[in-house]
């Protein structure tokens, strides 16, 4: 079973080196690649290092109350990487986008789960506040027809519940 980590859950949390036990960083966004659908890097800043920096998701070990990374972890400029620093610059909020299903607004992302590998395994949908009192839904990374910026297009409207599909999951 894989486990899925809510991305909203990643920010604010502490990035700690694993053979110095130093807290390094702290998560303040993540860095998206589109056409992979993964995250490529989280983007880091406080403790000693200033700027804004990034730690690429392969460097990671362990996800939890805290992110460790490897022994050795560089936390190098954003802007001394092109590939990241062109992702970042061409990225957007995902979170309250639309969620369409033949044409009907069925609600909007409210958070995004991806696996211990980066990979998006799907988003989490709110369906507004009396909708919600059941339980936010789930669109598998798989039932998605489109994503853009203004919209994510479902191939299904009935989403199962988030709960349920997290727990299935291992997560």
């Amino acid at each position: 079973m894989r486990t899925l980590h809510p991305v909203n859950g990643l920010f604010g949390k502490d990035v700690v080196v694993e053979d110095t036990g130093e807290r390094r960083a702290r998560v303040e966004d993540v860095i998206f690649d589109r056409e992979t659908r993964r995250v490529a890097a989280l983007l880091v800043g406080g403790g000693l290092l200033g700027g804004r920096r990034f730690v690429r998701w392969g460097e990671i070990l362990g996800l939890g109350d805290v992110i460790v990374v490897r022994g050795g972890t560089e936390f190098p400029r954003l802007k001394e990487d092109p590939e990241l620093s062109g992702l970042h610059k061409n990225s957007h909020t995902i979170t309250g986008t639309d969620v369409i299903h033949a044409g009907e607004k069925i609600g909007r992302v409210s958070d995004i789960f991806v696996d211990d590998s980066g990979t998006i395994a799907g988003y989490e949908v709110s369906r507004g506040l009396l909708g919600d009192l059941r339980g936010r839904r789930f669109l598998p990374v798989e039932q998605v027809e489109a994503a853009g910026k203004d919209a994510i297009l479902s191939r299904i409207s009935d989403l199962p519940p988030v709960g349920e599909t997290v727990r299935r999951a291992g997560g």
